[in-house]
């Protein structure tokens, strides 16, 4: 069995410098992503958008029912043409 050597540097130890730097990038970032959830929940939660969901939904199912009565009006009529006939 042969030891391979490997081509991987050992990791150097990092400063406490370096770690307070890295500490503050992120907080930065995490400060970033809060404004950024805050913007989005304020623009999602808007009373424009709100209501135009609500008034949305409201037209979707009066689509529905004209449909199912357009639906039943054309098989109504159907079944009178075919009576005709009979």
């Amino acid at each position: 069995m042969e030891i391979v050597p490997t081509s991987i540097p050992k990791k150097s130890e990092t400063g406490l410098e370096e770690l307070v730097l890295r500490k503050a990038e992120l907080k930065q970032q995490i400060k970033d992503q809060e404004q950024r959830i805050v913007f989005s929940t304020r623009k999602l939660f808007r009373a424009g958008t709100i209501s135009s969901f609500i008034f949305s939904s409201v037209r979707k199912k009066m689509n529905l029912v004209d449909g199912f009565l357009i639906g039943f009006k054309v098989i109504r009529s159907i079944r009178k043409f075919i009576r005709r006939f009979k």
